[in-house]
């Protein structure tokens, strides 16, 4: 059998998505503490590649990062949830809407290796921004 030698780098750095604007759905949902105790809900985005190959990326949702948690109400539909202050793990529950995602830079171990590269939520995009750049202006179809 032959092939090509890859790195471990060249190995994890495959199975990462571009940075980019993606669609996403959420998968689920969880309610979490954050380490200095406040609420937030875990979300598990399925986003597809352009083989039709399925990531999973989770983000945390909570008042700290106001703008994401914003930004992901407009793109999902819950702006009026948002807007009455309160939403639930059952309100993000496959629902759909746009992620700009990240690479962010794998953390050093304690014992000097690293942990590897992994995708991040950059921020959710708003469908109406998507438009302005061009974007086709159909529903997401999953």
């Amino acid at each position: 059998m032959r092939f090509t030698p890859k790195t471990e780098e060249e190995l994890q750095s495959m199975s990462l998505l571009e940075p980019g604007i993606y669609q996403f759905q959420v998968s689920s949902a969880t309610n979490e503490m954050s380490k200095s105790g406040n609420e937030m809900i875990k979300v598990i985005l399925s986003i597809w590649d352009k083989e039709g190959h399925v990531h999973f990326i989770y983000d945390y949702l909570l008042e700290a990062m106001g703008h994401k948690l914003r930004h992901f109400c407009e793109t999902t539909g819950l702006i009026d949830k948002y807007d009455h202050g309160e939403i639930n793990l059952t309100d993000c529950t496959n629902r759909q809407g746009y992620v700009e995602l990240s690479i962010q830079e794998g953390k050093l171990k304690d014992n000097g290796d690293r942990y590897p590269h992994r995708n991040s939520v950059k921020d959710y995009v708003k469908k109406s921004k998507m438009m302005s750049a061009n974007e086709p202006n159909d529903d997401i179809d999953f």
